[in-house]
């Protein structure tokens, strides 16, 4: 009888959407307060006039994806944005100009 080892990989990380995630913190910057992944998106939803189940799935993608990148924090399906950290990542997904 062989014992072997399972070897686990760690989820490769997805790249942002910039746009996205920068109207998400915008919104919970905003609001200066928690809010539910539910009133997340249809506040978004009702912003960008876009209630298609895609985009719902996309929102809570990045929500997911921004905890997991440390940008904000989840407590109980609740997400608040981490003030600290706040200027240096608004600053780093912000759109990049280009200069003519």
């Amino acid at each position: 009888m062989q014992v072997g080892y399972k070897l686990r990989r760690m989820p490769q990380q997805r790249p942002l959407v910039r746009h996205l995630m920068r109207i998400i913190l915008e919104l919970l910057q905003s609001t200066q307060r928690p809010m539910r992944d539910t009133e997340i998106i249809s506040t978004l939803a009702t912003r960008l006039r876009r209630s298609d189940p895609e985009f719902q799935r996309q929102v809570v993608l990045n929500l997911q994806d921004a905890v997991s990148y440390g940008i904000i924090k989840r407590q109980l399906n609740v997400y608040s944005l981490r003030p600290k950290q706040l200027s240096l990542i608004v600053q780093s997904i912000a759109p990049h100009r280009s200069q003519r």
